[in-house]
């Protein structure tokens, strides 16, 4: 008897790529995105393509005639996708990494390159600018090969393709190329399935409330069903397409904005649908009870630990802008560090305190105008907005809130000690007692340690002084006093005995360095 083949699912099908573009500053993502929408327009009549809303949709014609949906993801500063990363997910499927031929692998190239590999997304090549003076995308290739990323036709296996996003030259290509990687990939997901992906974009609406983009990787989202973003769940109330068609329901590798949170979802996070508000509100519990207690092998997925500060940057020109670029991302420190999540040339306005709310950022203004309607904006959403002329004072700036991201350093000032010469009354969360200041001086409000014979036997704090019967703020050495003593940990079997000594101290917080 022959064994019988396993019938798939019929709800289960091919996936439509996502697609990430990462590189460094300048290489050209935004060029390329820009070429990609705008030479597809020919295909939005057949709703092949849809508007700019950080992710979009396009319709690609292979050479056979085989038309197949791409869906790009244009997120500033890889926030969605570092989110994502350390939540153990992948937004996208495929990753382009753009290197432009006339300048080599830089810095942020290496970084967008960790990106990818932590990610898990497949990685694919672009060499950009082949059309400009000096582009050599051999030596490209070679620099790629000393990071241990072997291309096609360099003893390795990553797809690559040469490209102009300015003329677009390699462009059709790129895309036939994409598709051919999602078939290696072998993409599927289940239209009956809840579901399930990635926030995009939030923002709040004085008409519509709180609307948000969503990017659906399984399942059909529909109209009516409950949804849960971190620990907030929610109804759709309405589904829209980015052309602004409403719709019922939307299925894989679709965007969608979607109306109906009660609270602003946080970028980069996953979102779950659901049949029932029940259902939504287990998933929000188990959500909660996960951060509270990460996964065991979230250090070994190299998760970023430290704090990190995301960045708007807006300058009054693109020279300053690509010089804040760099100062943000050179304030890389062991125990914390600046990223830029969005750079633009301008002045501050709405777009940029709503996306700043929903990627928890602090817009940087140099030399641009901020109003007071503006800044009042940013005041009721929580936003923060430096202004400077200098860009040592953003330097500066930047740091001292990075510092305060930190654990501050306790630093224990002994100012004095007492001698107990008699206890007066002891219950379990106070004692009475009274001493002379032997040392220093004695402070109302000042912590203490009482010893016995060299030992620690508690620690606790001064709650009340009096220096011949009336209230005091301290006693300095040589004279008598009555404290009230609350221990810090009570118990009715702690207590204050004759001759016992109180050494009392004071505790400063200090910012600990970056460094």
């Amino acid at each position: 008897m022959t064994k019988s083949a396993v019938t798939p699912s019929p709800t289960v099908i091919e996936r439509p790529p996502i697609v990430a573009v990462l590189g460094h500053i300048d290489h050209g993502k935004t060029t390329l995105l820009d070429y990609i929408r705008k030479s597809s327009v020919a295909v939005k009549e057949s709703g092949g393509i849809t508007q700019h809303i950080g992710a979009y949709e396009i319709a690609h014609i292979l050479p056979d005639g085989t038309k197949k949906r791409i869906s790009f993801i244009d997120t500033p500063g890889h926030e969605a996708f570092s989110k994502m990363r350390s939540r153990g997910a992948k937004v996208a499927d495929i990753a382009i990494l753009v290197v432009a031929a006339d300048e080599g692998v830089k810095p942020q190239t290496l970084e967008a390159l960790e990106h990818i590999q932590q990610s898990g997304a497949m990685l694919l090549v672009a060499i950009n600018k082949i059309d400009k003076p000096g582009a050599n995308a051999e030596k490209i290739k070679q620099q790629l090969a000393e990071k241990s990323v072997l291309l096609e036709g360099w003893g390795g296996t990553v797809l690559n393709q040469e490209i102009s996003a300015k003329t677009g030259k390699g462009v059709e290509e790129l895309l036939t190329l994409i598709l051919l990687a999602s078939e290696i990939e072998e993409l599927k997901a289940d239209t009956a399935a809840p579901a399930e992906g990635v926030v995009i974009e939030a923002h709040k609406s004085a008409r519509a409330g709180i609307i948000a983009t969503l990017l659906v990787k399984n399942g059909t989202l529909m109209q009516g069903d409950f949804i849960v973003v971190g620990d907030a769940p929610g109804k759709v109330k309405s589904l829209t397409t980015p052309s602004g068609e409403p719709t019922s329901s939307v299925t894989f590798s679709s965007p969608v904005i979607v109306s109906g949170f009660e609270a602003l979802p946080s970028v980069g996070e996953t979102f779950h649908a659901t049949k029932n508000k029940k259902d939504a509100e287990a998933c929000a519990i188990s959500w909660k009870e996960m951060q509270e207690k990460p996964p065991a092998n979230v250090a070994q997925e190299g998760v970023e630990e430290r704090p990190i500060i995301n960045v708007v940057v807006k300058a009054d020109t693109s020279g300053t802008k690509e010089a804040l670029e760099k100062m943000v991302t050179a304030l890389d420190f062991p125990t914390a560090a600046t990223r830029v999540v969005k750079s633009e040339v301008g002045e501050v306005n709405d777009g940029d305190i709503s996306f700043a709310q929903s990627s928890k950022a602090i817009i940087t203004a140099f030399k641009v105008r901020v109003s007071s309607a503006t800044a009042k904006a940013a005041q009721n959403a929580g936003v923060e907005i430096i202004e400077a002329d200098i860009i040592y004072e953003l330097t500066d700036a930047l740091k001292e809130r990075l510092r305060k991201l930190l654990s501050p350093e306790i630093v224990r000032n002994d100012i004095g000690s007492l001698s107990i010469l008699g206890v007066f009354k002891t219950d379990a969360t106070r004692i009475i007692a009274g001493g002379k200041v032997s040392e220093g001086k004695i402070k109302r409000g000042a912590k203490a340690d009482v010893t016995r014979k060299g030992a620690l036997i508690m620690t606790g704090k001064i709650t009340q002084l009096q220096h011949n019967k009336v209230e005091a703020g301290e006693v300095p050495k040589g004279n008598e006093c009555g404290i009230m003593f609350a221990p810090l940990s009570p118990s009715a079997d702690k207590r204050i005995e004759l001759g016992d000594t109180l050494t009392i101290y004071e505790e400063e917080e200090k910012l600990r360095p970056l460094e």
